[in-house]
Formats: structure tokens, sequence, C-alpha cells
């Protein structure tokens, strides 16, 4: 299993409550369902950070910076199919959509974004 990971992190303007309103927003959560169709995934999962205080502790005996803010996977059986659909014209309007719902409470400079392979 292939899976690319995105990790936000919200503008530094933007309040925690602010930002679980967009993530959760009606606009967004069709773009994440239109990217994961677009690219044909199997799975996709949209996830935000939970600040609780067992969180905290165990950040802070680790030394570990903040958490991010929320995070979106998406998962396929082999990637070999992304190369081609990322270059289509489809692809750069979906892209162009979800970055400008983004630029209002997402720091993209802040955040980063891999891909990882299931070990098993």
């Amino acid at each position: 299993m292939i899976r690319y990971i995105n990790c936000f992190r919200k503008k530094s303007d933007v309040s925690a409550e602010e930002f679980r309103e967009y993530w959760n927003g009606a606009e967004y959560n069709e773009l994440i369902e239109r990217i994961a169709a677009f690219y044909q995934t199997v799975r996709y999962a949209k996830n935000l950070t939970l600040r609780v205080e067992m969180g905290q502790k165990l950040i802070s005996d680790r030394g570990m910076g903040e958490p991010y803010d929320g995070i979106i996977e998406y998962y396929w059986d082999n990637a070999h199919q992304l190369s081609a659909l990322y270059e289509t014209p489809e692809a750069r309007t979906l892209g162009e959509q979800v970055n400008k719902y983004q630029s209002g409470f997402i720091d993209l400079t802040r955040s980063t974004a891999f891909f990882t392979e299931d070990g098993n």
C-alpha cells in the first residue's frame, strides 16, 4: 500500500476554532473527495489533531515539537498512474481550487507532505 500524507499547520492568525470550521466545511470536504476520486485512491482519511492532556504530556516528556493541526492521507495499492494524472489540466484546476481554499487557514510553509510504503 502506498500512502501520501499531508501534515498541515494552521495560519498563525487563525484560531483553533476557525481552523476546525474551515477543515470541517462542506466545500473542503467536497474538494478532498474530488481529489481522492480524481487520483483513483482506494481510501482517504482527513483527521484533526486532538489537543488532549495525554498528548501534551507525551510531547513534553519526549521533548517533541508541537503536533500538526490536521492530516490528510490518500491510499493506493500502487501509485503508477499518479504521475500521468498529476500532469493533466484537470489536476492543475483541482490543485488551484484546493490551494485557494487552503490559503484561508493553512500555512503551507510550515506544513509538509510525503509518500510512505507499507512495510508488511
